[in-house]
C-alpha cells in the first residue's frame, strides 16, 4: 500500500493595496508527493481571491484517491499604502520656489514656470507615495524675494494666520547674499529663525533647505556671483537649524556640485535641478512624517519639539 501523501505549500506572499481596499493575490502552486493517485489539491481562499489588508492563513490540503489527507498553511499579505501624518504643504521661499527658470525670450531673461516649480514636482511625488490621502502643496514663492529687505518673515506669517497649513518648507536667502557681503548672512539666518519659531508656535512644521550652488560663470550680470557665500550661508542655516530642531534638506549636498542642474545664469536651478530639491525635501520630509506600517491617523501623531527659546 502507498504511503499517505504529503504536500508542501509556496512560500508566502505579500502584495501592496494601492488604496487600503482588498486586492486579488496569486501565489504559487503546491507540490505533492507519495499517495495513493489520483492526489488533488485544494486550497482556501483560492489563488486569485481578493484578500484584505492585513495578513490572511491559506490552508492547502491533498487528498489522494484513499480519501488520505495531508495539509499545509502559509500566510498572504496585504500592505496599506504608507501614509502622512501631516497633509497640507506650504513652500516658501524667493525665485527657487516660485519656478522661475532662464527664458531669453523674457524682458529680464527669466521666466517663471510653476509647471517646473519644485512644489509643483514635490506635489506630484507626495501624490504618487500617500495613495490612500490627499495631499497639497501650495506654491508661496516670490520672485526677487530677500529675507530681510523684503519682512519675508511677515509674508510667511500672513500665510499661516490662514490655519491652512500642517507643514511649511522653506527655501530662501539667495537674494539676500546676492550682495556678496558675509555681515548679510546673519540677519538673514535671524529672520529664518523667526519664520520657523513662528510656524512652529502656530502648530506648522518646519522644514528647512539649504541653497543649492552658484555657477560663477554663469551668463548673466550680478548672478551666480554670490558663490562663495553659499557654503558660509549654509553652515549658519544648519546651525540654526539644530539648535531650533528643525529637519534640512540639504540642497547644496544634493547637487554635488553639478552645475548642468543650473540653467545658464548661473543661479536659477533648471527643470531637473527644481526636480533634485524636491526630491531632496521629499526625502527628509518622509523620514520625518511618515507613519510606520501600523500606525493610524486615528492614533497620536509623531512629536516633535517645538524650538528652543533663547
Amino acid at each position: 500500500m502507498p504511503d499517505p501523501p504529503k504536500i508542501s505549500c509556496p512560500a508566502p506572499v505579500s502584495v501592496p493595496s494601492p488604496n487600503g481596499q482588498p486586492v486579488p493575490a496569486v501565489y504559487g502552486a503546491t507540490t505533492t508527493s507519495l499517495g495513493a493517485p489520483p492526489v488533488t489539491t485544494e486550497c482556501t481562499p483560492a489563488s486569485g481571491s481578493t484578500f484584505p489588508v492585513g495578513t490572511t492563513t491559506v490552508t492547502c490540503t491533498a487528498t489522494d484517491a484513499r480519501q488520505r489527507t495531508d495539509s499545509c498553511a502559509f500566510t498572504v499579505t496585504v500592505t496599506p499604502p504608507p501614509r502622512i501624518s501631516l497633509t497640507r504643504f506650504l513652500a516658501f521661499g524667493d525665485s527657487m520656489t516660485a519656478g522661475e527658470v532662464v527664458d531669453l525670450n523674457s524682458f529680464r531673461g527669466l521666466a517663471v514656470r510653476d509647471d517646473l516649480s519644485y512644489p509643483t514636482d514635490l506635489r506630484i511625488t507626495l501624490a504618487s507615495r500617500y495613495t490612500a490621502q490627499t495631499t497639497t502643496v501650495v506654491n508661496g514663492g516670490r520672485s526677487a524675494e530677500a529675507i530681510v529687505n523684503d519682512r519675508a518673515p511677515s509674508r510667511l506669517s500672513s500665510y499661516l494666520a490662514t490655519r491652512q497649513y500642517d507643514v511649511v518648507v522653506i527655501l530662501e536667502g539667495a537674494n539676500d547674499i546676492g550682495s556678496r557681503d558675509s555681515r548679510d548672512i546673519p540677519p538673514a539666518i535671524n529672520g529664518l529663525r523667526t519664520m520657523v519659531r513662528d510656524a512652529a508656535s502656530r502648530g506648522v512644521r518646519p522644514f528647512l533647505g539649504t541653497l543649492p550652488p552658484e555657477n560663477p560663470n554663469g551668463c548673466c550680470p550680478n548672478r551666480g556671483l554670490a558663490w562663495s557665500l553659499v557654503e558660509p550661508f549654509n553652515a549658519q542655516l544648519k546651525a540654526m537649524a539644530s539648535a531650533e530642531n528643525v529637519p534640512v534638506a540639504d540642497v547644496f549636498q544634493a547637487f554635488s556640485g553639478d552645475f548642468s542642474l543650473l540653467g545658464s545664469d548661473g543661479l536659477h536651478p533648471n527643470a531637473a535641478g527644481y526636480q533634485r530639491i524636491a526630491d531632496t525635501f521629499f526625502l527628509v520630509i518622509k523620514q520625518n512624517l511618515e507613519l510606520p506600517p501600523t500606525a493610524s491617523l486615528t492614533g497620536s501623531l509623531p512629536f516633535f519639539a517645538l524650538p528652543r527659546r533663547r
